[in-house]
């Protein structure tokens, strides 16, 4: 909404705020960012931001519940984990009941994989390729029962075709139910925009598993949320290179009930100030909301934002930049899923240099360092970060206006 020149008041000024969260053993008393000044221009402003429904849905936020084929591109191997090929997610695929007792892997041990050879087999092999490769034993004092490898090691077993995995009816639609935020705000006031960023580890299905969730108030910078949050299924790892969590960390949360359990409460924990008309800001919380399994009908994406303002032949440039990033992101993922790595202390997957992530853009837009080599993410550092780069933003378009 544009207004005259002189009836705008003074754009705030963007000031980079350092924020750092210490080690969980040594916390002192949480720093607070610099406050957002707030006026009804400002707010105008920030709801102009809003992204429409379609916008969002193209950029990998779920707006509604899954079809039926959502449904089944979700469906994964039995064996390994993976999601099914193509050829076979397009295949109906009945729900069915397990029987009990029944043993599901009727198809042998499977072949033994050479794991000295680079690749598991031979450059001059002419069989088949072997696409399904999986552990089929436990993890008991830190080696694989199968073969005597370490968690992360690769693969011992494989198969010529991947197994569906069969789900108990109705599971499919229990695990990715999505929940429209409630129109009465348990907390009381609803806050008029929060910035929220969560952590995630690998589950044993090969799912995201929501592990951390942190919210901010946009204008006052308060930490209105920040808590561990334990899974309602079994981890594969928690990802600890980038999420911070380690395994420890969340038993210790759990043993002194100081997190909370399972992803309902963290989303009625987040609706405690948050009602439908809450601007939820993220950079890239498409994941977020899809972890949390959460539609919400106000949200600004900083990603999308940044990703507007570029020249097309920079995002052009970016585009194929970040496109390669999220092959490797995806490989590593598969290669997570498949019990192929990586584990906890795995090496990280270079980022694009002056890209659109948030650790990118903290330093072009704020000069700040974030996101430090080894030390894995901190969500309520992200947070505010993410705050302080739409901030820069609406002072921009308020500089213009004016």
């Amino acid at each position: 909404m544009a207004f005259e020149a002189s009836q705008a008041p003074a754009p705030p000024v963007a000031i980079p705020i350092t924020f750092a969260m210490p080690p969980r053993d040594k916390q002192p008393e949480p720093v607070q960012p610099e406050a957002i000044q707030s006026s009804e221009e400002y707010i105008q402003h920030l709801r102009s931001l809003v992204h429409f429904r379609a916008d969002l849905q193209k950029s990998g936020y779920v707006v509604h519940q899954l079809s039926q084929d959502d449904l089944n591109r979700k469906r994964r191997c039995g064996r390994c984990g993976r999601h099914l090929p193509y050829r076979m997610k397009r295949l109906m695929w009945l729900q069915k009941t397990p029987v009990r007792g029944q043993n599901e892997d009727k198809d042998g041990p499977g072949e033994p994989i050479d794991n000295s050879v680079e690749g598991g087999t031979s450059k001059k092999d002419k069989e088949p390729a072997l696409q399904c490769r999986h552990h089929p034993g436990k993890v008991i004092r830190k080696k694989w029962t199968c073969c005597d490898g370490v968690p992360g090691s690769p693969p011992c077993r494989a198969f010529p075709e991947h197994k569906p995995k069969i789900y108990a009816a109705g599971e499919l639609e229990r695990e990715w139910r999505f929940y429209p935020t409630p129109f009465d705000c348990t907390g009381g006031s609803p806050a008029v925009a929060v910035v929220i960023d969560c952590e995630m580890g690998t589950a044993i299905t090969g799912e995201s598993e929501l592990i951390r969730v942190s919210a901010v108030d946009y204008f006052s910078g308060k930490v209105l949320l920040d808590k561990l949050v334990y899974p309602d299924v079994k981890m594969l790892h928690y990802n600890t290179r980038y999420s911070g969590v380690t395994r420890q960390d969340m038993e210790d949360a759990r043993r002194t009930q100081t997190c909370l359990f399972g992803r309902a409460s963290a989303r009625r924990a987040l609706w405690e100030f948050i009602d439908p008309d809450t601007i939820v800001i993220g950079h890239g919380a498409n994941s977020d909301f899809t972890c949390l399994r959460w539609i919400h009908p106000a949200i600004i994406d900083t990603h999308m934002i940044e990703k507007a303002n570029r020249p097309p032949e920079e995002t052009k440039q970016t585009a194929q930049g970040q496109e390669t990033q999220v092959g490797n992101l995806q490989l590593q993922n598969e290669r997570a899923n498949t019990q192929q790595g990586p584990d906890e202390n795995a090496p990280a997957v270079p980022r694009q240099k002056g890209g659109l992530s948030l650790k990118a853009l903290a330093k072009e837009r704020l000069g700040r360092e974030i996101q430090m080599k080894g030390q894995g993410h901190d969500s309520v550092e992200d947070s505010v970060a993410t705050r302080d780069v739409l901030h820069w933003n609406v002072c921009q378009m308020l500089q213009r206006l004016a």
